[in-house]
Formats: C-alpha cells, structure tokens, sequence
C-alpha cells in the first residue's frame, strides 16, 4: 500500500518543486504588483491544493465488493467475475480498479489484469463484470483487488486495497467413462426368496403378529391403525458401498503431472456414475489438501456426497502425507459390506501393503493403474484379475461427458 504522503500527481503543475516555483512567483508578482502573474500563481496553487485535500478525502467512504456467478464450477464452464464500487458521501470522485486474474481461471497460457475506470459522482455506485472460462481443476484465491480514488479531473490518485477475496473453486473434468463393475459385498444374500435370513431394510409389507417372533419386528403405526399387533414382512437384501481410494505415491515425479490429472477426472467421473446408479461410495486420500479439508470422505449416499468428494478432488495435491493405510488406520473404519477401488500410479510395496491391509478386513479391493507396470515390475505383484488401468476404463471415443 502507498502511504498518502506518497501520491503520484498525473499533472507537472501538481508536482511540489512546481508548486514552490508557483509560490515564488506570487510572491515577486504581489512585491511588484504584476496582477496577471499573481493570478496566474494563485491559481496554480489553490488548484494543486484542492487536488491534494480532494485526494484525500476520496477514499472515505468508498467500498469496493467483489462478486462472482459461482464459486464452484467444471471446467469450460462460465465463470463472471465482478467488482461492486460505492460512493457513498456526497463528494465526487474518480476511481481506477486493478485485479489480477490466474492463467488458470482465465483459461489461457498468461494470467490476466482487470483495469477499470469510472468517475462516481455524489451517492452512486458501478458494476464492473467480466467473464472467463476455467480450463484447470484447482483451488484459486482471487483477489484482493486494489483501487485509487482521486479527483474528478485525474490530477492526483490515492492508493488503497480492498481485504475482500474470495475462492474459487475448479471441479476434475468429468469425461466419459466406460460401466465399471465392482466387486460387491452382500449382507443377506440377493432379495427374494432364496435366503433365509430377512434385512430389516427391505420392508415390503406387513402381517398379523405371529407368537414367538421377536418384539423388535412389530409395526407399532399399523398396530395402531388395525387394531391389533401388525408385524413387519422383510425380503433379502444387499447393501452395495464402494470406497474410492486415491494413492499419490509416484505422481509428484516430473512427467506425471498429466497421469494425475487424468486419474482425477476418472475419479470423478466414476463417483458420478455410481451415485446415479445408487450406490454409497467414499473418498479417501493421503495427498496433501490444498486450502485445508478432510482427506477421508465417509461412505454415504446422501444429496451432497458428491460434491463432497468433487471439492476434495479439487483441493488433492501430489505431496503424499503418509501411507494411505497409515491414515485408514488412524482415521476411518472400514465396516462390512464394503467394495474398495484403489488408484495408484504403478504397482509398488504401497499397493502390496494395501492388498494385505483390505485382506486383513475381508473388503474385495479393486486395482486401477495409472500407468501400465513392467514385465519386471508385475513379477510376483497383484494377481491380474485384480488389476485395471485408466485407459480400460476411459472411453477416449467420447472423451467428454455433460454432468
């Protein structure tokens, strides 16, 4: 921030070795009574004065905010940046405003400067919108924009920064991927009549209580309603959770940057398609998480479990906090009845302690291998059944997908 004492005029005639040659000349012209040049000097100096004292009273009172269409987005999508500026006294002012735009958010190779110009006069406020179309998954911190207010005429500018910022926020590409089947843990069996033992989650219907079933299965309401103890008719069921597991070791390499990325966006493709198929799916991960939030996604399938995992996607970076079975172990129970997909870079010790970690807890785990391994590297590995890679699952004939 430049200290007021520090204004920049954008005139000569404002500049202080002018302004004493201005007061020497009214000086000499009032000893010998030139009339003109004491007009003249006297002129130079109450303007040069009002500028200074306009300057510094034009900041006060002036408020600028910044907005945003949405804070949360994919990329290719519109993304309008806006600065709200206010006026409110009654003097007149000009303002200039200065925000600088990531490459990323712009959607180019070079970042971008916002640079607007008003003149408000007494009570009034100006919007300033522009618009750009993300084309990089990330956390951004926009702003703080700068402004200077001055004068109406531009002599003089005063120097100030707004604390307002705001983050936005840029999702994984969600492209088009192929049906991935996953291996599934079953409770109860199938519904139907096949199995004998009945999932309380599956009620289809209701009877007259029978003696010697237990209390917890009567049906208080239809109790109630028929006037008599109902009970509760149960079917078989399954229950089907998958827990997405994303494993960072490898990707802070130089060259895999793009691997990462590309791993990611299946990710999230992935989630998508299996919470429209109903399905309860988790997020785990030991990359560092940019800006702070949950490394470990709880498995559900409620409303917003989604974006959850979408804005953790987001914020993932490439510097490992440990081995991922290290931080399940600390931080998350895996219960029954859950499928793990498991996403690495290449096979490794990590993805052996991984099989033996999910082993241990009877959870089928699923491999999927960023990049395909060596006839030496698979020597003695994870058993090929157990091992898909990304470009078996991303279907590059229709690469891009509308959520």
């Amino acid at each position: 921030m430049r200290p007021p004492l520090f204004e920049v005029p954008t005139s000569a005639f404002l500049l202080t070795f002018v302004q004493a040659f201005m007061l020497l000349c009214l000086f000499l012209a009032l000893m010998f009574d030139v009339t003109e040049l004491a007009l003249f000097s006297l002129l130079i100096l109450v303007t040069g004065l009002g500028a200074r004292l306009w300057s510094r009273a034009s900041p006060h009172h002036v408020k600028c905010e910044m907005m945003a269409n949405r804070h949360r987005l994919f990329p290719g999508e519109q993304l309008k940046i806006g600065i709200r500026a206010v006026n409110a006294k009654f003097l007149p002012i000009l303002l200039k405003i200065d925000l600088f735009i990531p490459r990323a958010v712009v959607g180019s190779e070079k970042g971008q400067w916002i640079s607007e110009e008003s003149g408000l006069l007494w009570y009034q406020q100006t919007d300033f919108y522009n618009e750009f179309y993300p084309n990089h998954r990330g956390v951004f911190d926009l702003g703080p924009p700068s402004f200077q207010t001055g004068d109406l005429f531009g002599f003089l500018f005063n120097h100030r920064e707004v604390d307002e910022q705001f983050e936005i926020i840029v999702y994984p590409r969600i492209v088009d991927i192929r049906h991935v089947i996953v291996p599934k843990r079953e409770f109860f069996g199938m519904p139907g009549a096949k199995s004998p033992v009945e999932d309380p989650a599956y009620l289809f219907g209701t009877r007259d209580y029978q003696s010697g079933s237990p209390a917890r299965k009567i049906h208080w309401k239809a109790s109630a309603r028929h006037h008599r103890l109902q009970e509760k008719l149960c079917e078989p069921g399954e229950q089907e959770k998958v827990f997405l597991i994303l494993d960072v070791d490898g990707f802070s390499d130089d060259g895999n940057g793009d691997l990462f990325e590309t791993c990611l966006e299946v990710i999230a493709s992935l989630a998508l398609q299996l919470d429209r198929r109903g399905l309860a799916v988790g997020l785990a991960t030991n990359g560092n998480i940019v800006g702070g939030g949950p490394c470990i996604i709880p498995i559900s399938n409620h409303s917003l479990q989604v974006m959850a995992i979408l804005e953790t996607l987001a914020r993932v970076g490439t510097k490992s906090a440990g081995p991922i079975t290290d931080i399940l172990s600390k931080g998350y129970r895996i219960t029954w009845g859950v499928s793990c997909l498991y996403f690495i870079l290449k096979e490794s010790q990590q993805t052996h302690a991984a099989q033996s970690f999910m082993k241990h807890r009877n959870t089928p785990i699923q491999f999927v291998l960023a990049r395909k391994s060596s006839r030496v590297e698979s020597a003695g590995g994870i058993p090929s059944g157990k091992t898909v890679h990304l470009e078996e699952i991303r279907n590059l004939d229709n690469d891009i997908y509308d959520p």
